[in-house]
């Protein structure tokens, strides 16, 4: 510990003395040759991005929704935070790729916007997944129309189309079945035991 507190006061006074640390020296001029993504084909991955963090934040919202004590449904609390878990790994991916494609060249500022979360409340369960199944078909949709777009193009890009068709859009298909099944199974039980039932498919989420 003594080591630890001795090494971050030493960087204190390296940062106080010469300033930020950035690198000064001028990017050096290599092929660009392998940078071959469409431009209209990256426009749209970057899209993709955004479309991912906008999921990510309706879903915090709405596990924090159900996680409050005025609420008190751990179940749905939990399903929510981990949703809005895959959903920020998912927009994390994509820039990787991007990155390995050679296409973060710019700030962060210009390739992702903090979204604004408009609806914080639900009236219950069967309605906050509902608005979950549109959001990840809209999500589905957006991936569609990426791999649409690469892949319709006169630089037709097999890997990404491949990567977005195996990994994401499988994942996503899945994500939707298991939602719809999960909100009939809600409503049935909505239908016969009420708020009961609520309380029940919570403690089994």
């Amino acid at each position: 510990m003594v080591k630890l507190i001795a090494s971050l006061m030493l960087l204190a006074v390296v940062a106080q003395a010469y300033g930020d640390f950035k690198c000064s020296l001028e990017v050096p001029e290599i092929p660009k040759g392998w940078i071959d993504m469409n431009q209209k084909c990256i426009n749209k991955m970057r899209h993709q991005i955004q479309e991912e963090i906008n999921a990510s934040y309706q879903y915090l919202a709405m596990g924090a929704y159900f996680a409050r004590d005025t609420v008190n449904r751990p179940g749905f609390a939990e399903h929510f935070f981990t949703a809005a878990k895959e959903e920020r790994e998912h927009g994390s991916k994509l820039i990787e790729y991007l990155s390995m494609r050679g296409q973060l060249t710019d700030s962060i500022t210009n390739l992702i916007t903090v979204p604004t979360v408009a609806k914080q409340e639900w009236n219950n369960g069967a309605a906050a997944l509902e608005e979950a199944l549109e959001l990840e078909t809209k999500v589905t949709r957006s991936i569609r129309d990426v791999i649409k777009t690469c892949e319709g193009s006169k630089d037709n890009d097999y890997h990404l189309v491949d990567y977005l068709t195996g990994v994401y859009l499988e994942e996503q298909l899945h994500g939707q079945r298991d939602l719809a099944g999960k909100l009939t199974t809600l409503k049935k039980m909505l239908s016969t035991h009420g708020e009961l039932g609520e309380f029940l498919f919570d403690k089994n989420l």
